[in-house]
């Protein structure tokens, strides 16, 4: 059986009123959104499991930068590892 690499985890995100992400929390420390270098929207197989989710490359004040994401039909946050 082949076990999947790099698995989404759900994070906290807070996320302005357009729905960018402005603070992300991990690890219990609110780490804030400095820019937002890419953002993207994936929707797929709407016939099954419908998929619908809103990407955004991020760096945090701190440099470090990631890939988060919304599923936009549960609403909840993730964090997408590469």
């Amino acid at each position: 059986m082949v076990t999947p690499l790099y698995l989404p985890r759900e994070i906290e995100v807070s996320a302005g009123g357009s729905g960018v992400p402005e603070v992300i929390v991990r690890k219990g420390r609110q780490n804030r959104v400095a820019a937002i270098s890419n953002m993207w929207r994936i929707d797929d197989d709407w016939w099954r499991d419908e998929i619908s989710r809103m990407y955004f490359e991020v760096e945090l004040k701190n440099g470090q930068v990631m890939t988060v994401f919304q599923d936009l039909v549960s609403g909840k946050w993730y964090q997408q590892r590469y």
